[in-house]
């Protein structure tokens, strides 16, 4: 996922949460930790949906340190919809964290 999207997705769990009103070490602090089960989703779905040999491409562009945008590239290749997980994905988790 690169930068801009990250900063969105930041920004709507900030506002859709009300984290704005916390301070920035304690804002970062629960965003690493939302951000992090949110990569973690991805990752599992993102794997599911892929074939044996995307899937095999997919861990060597990881491995090999790969940019964001060359594997967000590569995944709406090859996964029908990704912009559309993703933002599936993000909404099950503020959820979540909003009804826990």
């Amino acid at each position: 996922m690169n930068q801009k999207n990250q900063d969105k997705i930041k920004e709507d769990i900030m506002q859709y949460l009300g984290l704005n009103k916390l301070s920035q070490d304690k804002q970062d602090e629960i965003l690493a930790k939302i951000g992090e089960i949110i990569l973690k989703k991805i990752f599992i779905e993102t794997v599911d949906k892929l074939g044996e040999t995307d899937r095999v491409e997919f861990e060597k562009m990881l491995k090999e340190g790969t940019d964001a945008d060359s594997i967000e590239k590569f995944l709406n290749t090859k996964i029908e919809n990704y912009d559309m997980i993703i933002s599936r994905i993000v909404e099950e988790v503020k959820n979540d964290i909003k009804n826990s």
